[in-house]
């Protein structure tokens, strides 16, 4: 993974992840784990770097996202409604867990309700601004912090295998996204 964990040790990569968390925090279907992950995975030492890209990037894209949802709520809510795996079943249960658990319904450990769908939600029960950020961080930390814990213990344990077996990483790697997001958006 050479050329990857060069990749991944360039302050780009740390942009890109970031710009990708706000991306998917206002309307991209596929959550920024995919790329950090995989960064995390080929140069773990530069994890916490790429986290923090992740947590200020979904920050800026909860932001933008809660500025549309407080002035066009319909239009957010058709947009949101447009995303893949994305329904009025999870819309309801987003708005349900904000409502009985406020701040903390932003908690996401796996698959679940994406984050603009918590962030709609909470500007939907005029939620603070101050509560969207904890609530960002909170689902941050709980969603995206695991997954990047492990790629990045992966990476330091077996680091040297990874690397002698790019290709072979990478296709698993990439299969395994694959299915996850076949699964979760029920293309199967």
């Amino acid at each position: 993974m050479a050329s990857l964990e060069r990749a991944a040790k360039d302050d780009r990569a740390v942009v890109l992840v970031g710009v990708w968390a706000a991306w998917e925090a206002v309307f991209f279907p596929i959550v920024p784990d995919v790329g950090a992950c995989l960064l995390a995975l080929a140069a773990p030492q530069r994890a916490s770097r790429l986290f923090g890209a992740v947590l200020a990037g979904a920050m800026v894209g909860t932001l933008v996202l809660a500025i549309f949802a407080t002035q066009a709520p319909d239009r957010v809510r058709s947009m949101l409604l447009a995303i893949p795996g994305i329904d009025h079943a999870v819309l309801a249960d987003a708005g349900g867990s904000i409502a009985n658990d406020g701040v903390l319904g932003f908690v996401q450990f796996g698959p679940g309700a994406p984050l603009k769908v918590d962030t709609a939600a909470w500007i939907a029960q005029r939620g603070t601004v101050a509560g969207l950020f904890v609530g960002t961080i909170l689902n941050r930390l709980t969603r995206v912090g695991p997954p990047v814990l492990v790629a990045t213990l992966l990476g330091v344990l077996a680091g040297p295998w990874i690397r002698a077996h790019q290709r072979a990483t990478l296709v698993a790697y990439a299969a395994f996204w694959i299915g996850i997001y076949t699964y979760i958006w029920g293309v199967a």
